[in-house]
């Protein structure tokens, strides 16, 4: 390993990258992920393809003293891609490292490593899924435990067909994983590629999809590639980036003023005010009773729920109106009032209004309900007022749940928790005569396929 200095960096480097160091650093990269304490960019040279990481320590405040007493990302990463590349485990080659220190703390660790002309496992068709089991019992065997083991993390190349781990943050080498290791593993992996697995891996999981999604959920509230925090017109947004227009940017600048003076009305309530324009719609959540003000003092208010709620219901696939940004308007402390932005459904009708417009209640309406309804259920998540005017058809038909101010993700849905759901709805739709009992059987009958129930929910 060669050590040597290059503005203001120390480095420790592959002998025989040493001579293309410079020429790597000093080439146009292109950002392959980008954030203010962290990016990737890609660098291509006659030599071939280089990847420079960079962790920006300095970025956020203080975390520059913890690598007083402990190594860094970047530090992490290079001592073990040398410990696996030793047990000859199938990595992408790490080539360098480096660490730019001020009065003696971290304040930059770069990691480059070198090309795989192959793609992420997520993003190509096609690859036996039995060849990718045995690419993880190759790192198993190896003694390496993978604890963020997904399909963004190993490249393939498919002709002739090569995987590469790629990302080497969570794993970690051991003399021999256990088979509870082993199988835990196999299951994470499960969640964004479909290897063959028993039965009892695939139950686990889908309980570790759905914990890492709601963990993923989280995301939306914090600063990276699609989300930020920005004040805007007095008050702190939260907002999904790829969204914000010049419209948007209008809303956030005067909330109120847009419900007021801009914005066709749609809900005039005492508790909730709702306007829509030029493709969005905004819900303000007002102050209903004073004790409410010392409640919201340590709980998220309603506005920020129903933005992570939404985000979440989005990356489980379930329909629902896509989060666009968030604020509370709090003085003293004190929650007043609370926005959240969200995507116009085009051509938006409630259930409500297709069974008061139709003779009769179409099979498909029914199905779609209970389907939805019972993913939302297997997910894990109740809604506590579940009405048929939170159920909306958009113009493609497709079935949206509405108002998640109710929605509530509990990770296992009780048995008698649902049959209230379902009770909920079924009082709802009794001011609708088109729903017979047989319009009820179905509806359940569908419900339960879709749960995987053996019978239906009952009170008790």
């Amino acid at each position: 390993m060669i050590r040597l200095e290059k503005d203001g960096v120390h480095w420790e480097v592959v002998p025989d990258f040493a001579p293309l160091l410079e020429a790597v650093l000093k080439s146009p990269g292109k950002p392959v992920k980008q954030s203010p304490a962290k990016s990737v960019t890609r660098h291509c040279l006659a030599s071939g393809t280089y990847y420079v990481k960079s962790y920006r320590h300095d970025a956020v405040p203080l975390r520059p003293l913890k690598f007083f007493f402990k190594r860094s990302q970047a530090k992490e990463e290079w001592d073990l891609a040398q410990q696996l590349e030793i047990r000859g485990a199938p990595v992408v080659r790490h080539l360098a490292l480096g660490e730019r220190r001020s009065q003696g703390a971290l304040r930059e660790s770069i990691l480059i490593t070198a090309g795989f002309d192959g793609v992420p496992l997520n993003e190509v068709t096609g690859v036996d899924p039995s060849a990718v089991l045995q690419f993880v019992e190759q790192l198993h065997n190896c003694g390496i435990l993978h604890e963020d083991l997904h399909a963004a993390n190993l490249l393939v190349r498919p002709d002739p067909l090569e995987l590469r781990l790629v990302d080497l943050h969570g794993a970690k080498v051991k003399n021999q994983l256990t088979a509870d290791e082993r199988s835990g593993n196999l299951a994470l992996l499960r969640v964004s590629f479909p290897i063959p697995v028993s039965a009892e891996v695939q139950h686990s999981s889908a309980q570790t999809r759905q914990l890492l999604l709601f963990r993923r959920a989280k995301r939306c509230l914090k600063r990276n590639r699609e989300f930020a925090t920005r004040r805007i017109g007095g008050l702190k947004w939260h907002i999904r980036l790829p969204f914000v227009n010049l419209a948007v940017q209008r809303i956030l600048e005067d909330p109120d003023g847009f419900l007021e003076r801009s914005a066709h009305i749609l809900k005039p309530g005492r508790t909730s005010t709702v306007g829509r324009s030029e493709g969005v719609v905004l819900k303000r959540f007002n102050l209903r009773k004073l004790f409410s003000l010392v409640k919201d003092l340590g709980r998220a208010s309603r506005a920020r729920r129903s933005y992570q709620l939404a985000y979440h219901l989005e990356l489980l696939g379930i329909p629902t109106a896509r989060s666009i940004a968030t604020a509370d308007r709090r003085v003293c402390g004190f929650l007043r009032r609370s926005y959240f932005l969200m995507e116009e459904i085009a051509g938006a009708v409630d259930l409500g209004a297709h069974l008061r417009a139709r003779a009769d209640f179409e099979p498909k309406l029914i199905d779609q309900s209970a389907t939805l309804i019972a993913r939302l259920h297997r997910e894990g998540f109740s809604h506590r007022d579940l009405k048929e005017t939170n159920l909306v058809f958009g113009a493609n038909g497709t079935l949206y749940a509405l108002d998640l101010d109710g929605l509530r993700f509990m990770k296992q849905v009780p048995e008698r928790r649902a049959a209230l759901d379902l009770l909920r709805l079924a009082r709802a739709a009794q001011a609708h005569p088109t729903v017979t009992p047989g319009h009820r059987f179905r509806f359940l009958l569908k419900y339960c396929r879709v749960r995987g129930l053996r019978c239906v929910p009952r009170l008790r």
